[in-house]
Order: C-alpha cells, then sequence, then structure tokens
C-alpha cells in the first residue's frame, strides 16, 4: 500500500523558478522527516483549480517526482498559498 495524505504532509522545498517573475516554480529537492531528497526525474506536471465557486477554493500545481533516494511520490504546491506538500509516496 502507498502512504496517502489526502491534507498533504508539509515539506520544505528548494525550486527553480521556470520564468521570471513565475508565479509557479519547479522543485528540485525538499526536505522530508529530516532528510534531503533530490529531484532525479521530473515525470509528470499537472495544474487543478476546482471548487472556484465555493469559500474553499483548490487551486495545486502537481509534481510526479522521483529522488535520489528512490521515492516515487507526487508533490503539490498550493497556489493561494504558496506552501509545498508531499501527497502520496509509490511503493
Amino acid at each position: 500500500m502507498s502512504p496517502f495524505w489526502p491534507h498533504g504532509a508539509p515539506i520544505e522545498i528548494q525550486a527553480e523558478d521556470r520564468e521570471v517573475n513565475a508565479p509557479q516554480a519547479e522543485p528540485r529537492s525538499f526536505l522530508w522527516e529530516g532528510r534531503l531528497h533530490r529531484i532525479q526525474e521530473l515525470s509528470a506536471h499537472w495544474r487543478i483549480h476546482t471548487y472556484w465557486w465555493t469559500e474553499v477554493e483548490i487551486w495545486r500545481d502537481y509534481w510526479k517526482v522521483v529522488t535520489d533516494t528512490g521515492l516515487l511520490c507526487v508533490l503539490y504546491q498550493d497556489l493561494t498559498q504558496g506552501h509545498w506538500y508531499l501527497e502520496r509516496i509509490y511503493q
């Protein structure tokens, strides 16, 4: 079974802007459970914008990545707040 955090596990991220002044950034590495995970491969990127008609709007950039520590995982950035989260690790 793959660990899944439906509301995300907060992570610290190092990212690189894709364009000057771009609101989104490409993740390069992240700190989770006291360990640095460098991203070796960005295998997918997608954006969701839903519940815009309610008070709980969800607007996120998702990234499926492979790390140098052997993780295949999904990260996302909450575009309304700018915070990053780990959502899933595939095993």
